[in-house]
């Protein structure tokens, strides 16, 4: 019974490893026409600063509950002034598949997420849905040094139904042209008194905080500039 179990159990493994795929299309950049071309412009800091030398890729991929598929589509690096370029040929499977179902272009960048600020949190930097061949995309994507702030939340224990306390950190991070996709945030309650949040560096980042207490609404906000690795303590009241 046990050597059935054993191997019930790898034929398992051996079929789950193997629905996850990656292969290589960099060919594709060199399409006689109908190109995607993704562009722009990677800075640090307030947008002040190019970020050269990071390695970008972009990748076609489809995830399932059982099955993962990667298809590397273009490598570029951005030159000394951050600009980069990267050109690629969309698949008929990449624009549609038969079933209906869709993945997704996402745009990497190769550098140390412990030292940088991102959105995704990870090296992902853009998520495309239904991109088109013949298309252009320009972005100016802001990628900030991490500095961090140790948050404490004081008189939580008070909090009743319909109570709430939330803290936003307000960075300018990400595409220029959507800055919303970027501000992580805190949502307390009785149980949770204390988190450490990575926050950008060498810029203005507002500190907001919003309350409502017995049906009272509140919202206060603090500026602070930090630089890179440093860390602050900081206390919110309910």
């Amino acid at each position: 019974m046990k050597t059935k179990l054993l191997l019930l159990y790898t034929s398992i493994l051996l079929t789950l490893s193997s629905c996850h795929t990656e292969t290589e299309d960099f060919i594709s950049k060199y399409c006689p026409g109908s190109c995607t071309v993704i562009k722009g412009r990677l800075t640090t800091d307030d947008r002040s600063k190019p970020l050269g030398g990071v390695m970008l890729e972009v990748r076609y991929e489809e995830f399932s509950m059982f099955s993962s598929f990667k298809r590397r589509k273009a490598v570029a690096t951005t030159d000394a002034n951050g600009n980069f370029e990267l050109r690629f040929l969309m698949r008929d499977d990449e624009i549609g598949n038969a079933d209906g179902s869709f993945g997704e272009m996402n745009v990497y960048a190769h550098l140390d997420t412990s030292k940088y600020l991102t959105c995704s949190g990870s090296q992902r930097l853009l998520a495309y849905y239904r991109l088109k061949r013949d298309t252009t995309l320009a972005v100016n994507y802001n990628i900030p040094r991490k500095a961090f702030v140790q948050v404490q939340a004081l008189n939580t224990a008070a909090m009743q139904t319909g109570d709430n306390l939330t803290t936003d950190f307000i960075v300018d991070a990400g595409a220029a042209d959507d800055p919303s996709t970027c501000v992580p945030g805190i949502f307390w309650h009785r149980n949770v008194t204390a988190q450490t949040f990575a926050i950008a560096a060498n810029q203005q980042v507002t500190i907001r905080t919003y309350k409502r207490k017995s049906g009272v609404e509140t919202v206060t906000s603090e500026t602070v500039t930090l630089t890179p690795g440093q860390t602050i303590n900081y206390q919110v009241t309910f």
